[in-house]
């Protein structure tokens, strides 16, 4: 450790000797960059040797930037000094935040001494994608299945292979384009995929609910979310949306804000193969109004277009707003003929949907109506209440639901805001191509379900909370509707010929049989929350992945590919990479927490309690300390794995990049793509995301594969909030019982740690 520290010791004094030289030279023609041409080895001579280099050659855009320039040096930096100690990094991360200061007289900076351009998306070294990848295939795959990849992945990655040619495509793409992995992900993740929406794509969100007297009530408070969805448009338009800024691992650092912009009067449209969207241009900053406004509302399946805001009479008032709610709310329920199930037809698998959308385009009456919806700032969906049925289905001794309406509890919620019900329910009072779609029930249940491709949950999270606040900070007591004479929102009447009428029916049993599917479940952890995960000097989202990976462990004797979302957002137009929580740490971790036991681990709460039981002599096979030193190990992997992800050197994105570009450059699959391992590491098990609400919500979305689970989480003080889902039709898997195994091994976590 001491040899280690000398060493740092001297490669920090390097950097002071060279620093006024280095400060001169940070010009824009006197820097380029030198990448991966050091050794391992390290000294303070070795890096004058590197300044000297740099000093030898101009700087100007693109390779030879400063950005570059200093991210190279804390590559380099960062290899060597990774090199010495495994552990105890503070003094490490106040090294590497040198560089970024020295920028500061190179170019035009914010307060905070960041460039005022975003970075872009870097493609990492291709040997540290490959070794981080055998890394991450450790814990999932058999040892033979791992030697062979090993041995695909020595070939490609030779001088000789495709690797190097395919990861300087790479870096040429990145050189052209703002950011070289956007629509590779895109179309990966939500374009190119073609079974439906609702379930597998969309999540739904529950709010507290409301509680309404009357359908004044219900009208009332829909028009303070419309409202206040009209105002925060009017923000955007004016570009008054505050930045936000990374709040640790470089601290203050901008954060890109373009799928914000995105989340209002968004769609996406089906297609054959692959799926597009409609995105609005974002307005120029212009007080003036140069187009209507318009919110679509379905109530009852017919659906109705209600202008905001237009160009001839400006904006309307809440009030105003009430009462073309409440002329829906009366409107619906009386017409003459049951509307047809339109909006069942987006809950299709998506090929099948966009054979639907082009015969319904046919009439020009039916593609105004999808113009209509597809621009409109939002739909909001008037609801009935779901029956108790879909109540949840939990455990002995599980937590009591927290909020509910009427009979219904939280899981009754959020299957309404998931997928609707069903097509004798909801499931057709719905547009699930659309980014957001509000849900008011009449009995109080709110939320919302919105489309994926657009934009993260932060940005919807935000944008809901924000309104949501701002209605309960700001109680209205007028509870009274004056009457406008307004017109009355226009009726969207569909055209629909006798092959589009077919389509209902099969629509219909398409989406019951996904709906009746789906084993759904919202429970409350109540032993603690994340304030005592804190008390543990660990992160919370860290520690939770490690409990999910436990529960996993404690019912399957396995760990499984895993994903949870990693924020991209440091760099231009970025979205997010995967964060893999099943590592080699974790899975000996939890194989000791199990004390050796295989798969299907009794679980605590699965034992009687009886005098017998209770005589029973349990033995430990490991000590607390060693198993506190397997767990430290296990939150340090994980914590290595989150930072890489959100500085931009993740394995998932470089990974499809190589993917694709392998089949651009030479039209076909390389063999790394096709290798048993591959597939497995694609396949998702368990798929998982942080949702922190700062109010007492939460969201919901099935797997991502017939035999897994998904599981979100929103951890508070004092407990945390997960949703876990899985099918039916799998007989390995139970919502319920995965969430059993999460309570004993939270439960554990605690017994282990607490002193």
């Amino acid at each position: 450790m001491l040899r280690g520290r000398l060493r740092v010791l001297a490669t920090v004094a390097s950097i002071r000797e060279n620093y006024s030289s280095f400060n001169c030279c940070l010009h824009p023609r006197n820097v380029a960059s030198n990448e991966g041409t050091s050794s391992a080895t390290g000294s303070g001579a070795e890096s004058a040797a590197l300044f000297s280099k740099l000093r030898s050659f101009s700087i100007g855009s693109g390779p030879n930037s400063p950005q570059r320039v200093v991210s190279n040096l804390r590559g380099f930096l960062t290899h060597r000094l990774s090199n010495i100690t495994p552990s105890d990094t503070g003094w490490k991360d106040s090294i590497l935040s040198i560089p970024k200061k020295w920028l500061s007289s190179a170019e035009s900076v914010d307060e905070f001494g960041f460039p005022d351009t975003l970075p872009k998306v870097p493609v990492p070294p291709l040997e540290q994608t490959m070794a981080d990848y055998v890394l991450a295939l450790e814990p999932i795959t058999t040892p033979a299945q791992l030697e062979r990849t090993k041995g695909i992945i020595k070939q490609f990655s030779s001088p000789q292979g495709l690797g190097p040619r395919l990861h300087q495509y790479l870096q040429d793409k990145r050189e052209a384009e703002d950011n070289w992995a956007y629509y590779y992900w895109l179309n990966d993740m939500y374009m190119n995929v073609r079974i439906p929406l609702p379930i597998n794509s969309n999540p739904g969100m529950v709010f507290p609910p409301r509680r309404f007297k009357t359908v004044h009530d219900v009208a009332h408070f829909a028009a303070r979310l419309l409202d206040g969805i009209l105002a925060h448009k009017e923000m955007l338009d004016s570009g008054d949306l505050p930045l936000e800024r990374a709040a640790s691992r470089e601290k203050h650092q901008p954060l890109c804000m373009a799928q914000y912009y995105r989340l209002l009067g968004s769609c996406r449209r089906p297609g054959v193969e692959r799926d597009s969207q409609y995105l609005p241009k974002r307005a120029q900053t212009n007080p003036d109004i140069d187009e209507d406004r318009h919110v679509v509302l379905i109530c009852r399946n017919q659906m109705y277009c209600v202008v905001l805001q237009a160009c001839d009479r400006g904006k309307l008032s809440e009030s105003e707003i009430a009462s073309q709610i409440l002329y829906v709310l009366s409107d619906a329920p009386c017409l003459p003929a049951k509307p047809a199930p339109v909006g069942l037809l987006t809950a299709e698998p998506r090929s099948q949907w966009a054979q639907d959308r082009e015969a319904l385009q046919w009439d020009e009456r039916n593609r105004r109506n999808l113009e209509l919806i597809e621009t409109a700032l939002v739909v909001l969906c008037l609801d009935e209440p779901l029956g108790v049925n879909f109540n949840a289905r939990g455990f002995t001794g599980a937590t009591p639901t927290m909020h509910t309406a009427g009979d219904r509890d939280e899981t009754n919620m959020a299957h309404e805001m998931i997928h609707g019900g069903g097509s004798e329910f909801n499931s057709a009072n719905r547009w699930f191509d659309k980014t957001m779609q509000l849900i008011i029930c009449t009995d109080g249940s709110w939320g919302l379900c919105y489309e994926h491709s657009t934009s993260e949950g932060i940005a919807v999270v935000q944008l809901l909370e924000k309104i949501y606040k701002n209605i309960v900070d700001h109680p209205d007591d007028d509870n009274g509707l004056p009457q406008h004479h307004l017109p009355p929102p226009e009726r969207l009447e569909w055209h629909l010929n006798a092959q589009v009428e077919r389509r209902f029916a099969e629509a219909a049993l398409t989406v019951d049989k996904a709906i009746d599917n789906l084993d759904f479940y919202v429970y409350r952890y109540k032993g603690y929350g994340k304030n005592f995960v804190k008390s543990c000097q660990v992160s919370p989202d860290v520690y939770i992945q490690l409990a999910l990976q436990l529960a996993h462990y404690k019912l399957y004797g396995h760990l499984v590919a895993t994903y949870e979302s990693a924020s991209t957002r440091r760099f231009l137009h970025g979205r997010v990479d995967c964060i893999r929580a099943a590592s080699t740490e974790a899975l000996e971790w939890a194989k000791a927490m199990c004390q050796g036991e295989g798969a299907n681990v009794p679980l605590e709460s699965d034992r009687e309690d009886d005098e017998e039981d209770a005589r029973k002599v349990k033995f430990s096979i490991y000590s607390k300390d060693h198993l506190r030193e397997l767990f430290r190990c296990a939150v340090a992997r994980q914590t290595e794995v989150m930072v890489k992800n959100i500085l931009g050197s993740g394995i998932d994105i470089p990974l499809l990049g190589l993917r694709e570009a392998s089949v651009e450059v030479t039209g076909e699959l390389h063999e790394l793509f096709t290798d048993e391992s591959y597939k497995i590491s694609q396949c998702f098990l368990l798929s998982t995301s942080q949702v922190a609400c700062s109010t007492d919500s939460f969201m919901g979305y099935g797997p991502v594969t017939p035999r897994g689970y998904g599981c979100s989480y929103n951890p508070q003080p004092e407990q945390i909030v997960f949703c876990v889902s899985a099918f039916y039709a799998c007989e390995d898997t139970s919502a319920s019982r995965y969430a059993k195994s999460l309570q004993d091994s939270l439960d554990i976590m605690h017994d282990l740690l607490q002193n």
